[in-house]
């Protein structure tokens, strides 16, 4: 009985290591290549998902690839741009296993599994990043930059995957560097155009500073003429009015120094001021009394003529 039942285990045990080697799943994110006798056609490509039979494996040998989108991603490439600048870059691509036509069974063909098709892209890959050598510095960098262009000119270049069952999907560059010689030459170019622009600024202002120097010197001109015209006619009409006042006292020279002596004592008797003094200076004769009436007598006299 106990060698009976071991022997109905066993064949259990048979039947289901038969029916497992017999029957392979494929999910709903994979593609299988089925192989018969080490012999493939277009029939060998296993599309849907679900559970598939297949001869014990010493005669069918099945091969499942994930078809999700797979990234590479490069070290940093050392390019030389269109114009002469040597950067490093980096970048990425999107592909995945074809499972277009005869697709999976190219990448059979070409590959044992993803691993050894990810070694293959990436020297692939970082030989299509050449690419970027027909663009200028200016134009992978800044608001105007063509680094779209960049990208799809490297992802042109992995077209040739096509024939080993790769679909290159998309192309990204994540990084640009400059090398420290090239660091300092960009840098040195900064300060030279800086350079350059503070010149122009600087003669700019300084053609500026002397349109308004000569403007002002001109408006200065003009009032100092205006300035020196006007005072010679006041000098012109005050040496008239002046000439006709020594006409006048030129007529009685007496009484002319006679209002003058008058003039310097009210100038100087104005303020409180206390003069001592000799009487007999003039005008301060004047002062005297005796000298006052006879002087004031006279000077009625001659006024009166």
């Amino acid at each position: 009985m106990k060698k009976a039942s071991a022997i109905i285990v066993g064949l259990i045990i048979l039947g289901v290591l038969a029916i497992f080697s017999m029957t392979f799943t494929v999910s709903y994110n994979e593609v299988a290549v089925q192989s018969r006798f080490g012999k493939v056609d277009d029939d060998s490509i296993v599309r849907d998902a679900g559970l598939h039979f297949r001869l014990p494996f010493f005669a069918d040998s099945v091969h499942v690839y994930d078809t999700r989108l797979q990234i590479l991603e490069s070290p940093l490439e050392n390019v030389q741009t269109a114009d002469g600048q040597q950067i490093g870059v980096r970048g990425f691509l999107l592909w995945r296993v074809d499972t277009e036509g005869n697709g999976p069974l190219e990448f059979y063909q070409s590959f044992a599994d993803i691993d050894a098709a990810r070694a293959s892209l990436r020297n692939q890959f970082r030989d299509a990043l050449t690419a970027l050598s027909e663009f200028r510095f200016d134009e992978l960098l800044g608001t105007d930059s063509r680094i779209a262009e960049a990208e799809q000119a490297v992802l042109d270049r992995m077209a040739a995957v096509d024939a080993e069952g790769i679909s290159p999907v998309a192309v990204g560059v994540s990084r640009i560097a400059f090398k420290e010689s090239t660091s300092a030459e960009v840098v040195r170019r900064m300060q030279a155009r800086r350079d350059t622009l503070a010149d122009s600024e600087r003669a700019r202002g300084s053609a500026e500073a002397e349109r308004i120097r000569s403007h002002a010197a001109g408006i200065a001109e003009k009032i100092l003429a205006f300035a020196s015209q006007r005072a010679q006619e006041i000098r012109t009409d005050g040496e008239e009015l002046a000439a006709k006042y020594l006409a006048d006292m030129g007529r009685d020279e007496q009484l002319a120094v006679f209002l003058l002596w008058l003039d310097a004592l009210e100038r100087s008797l104005s303020q409180n001021t206390t003069y001592v003094i000799d009487t007999a200076v003039e005008p301060w004769h004047l002062l005297e009394a005796a000298g006052t009436e006879d002087v004031i007598g006279t000077a009625g006299d001659d006024a009166s003529e």
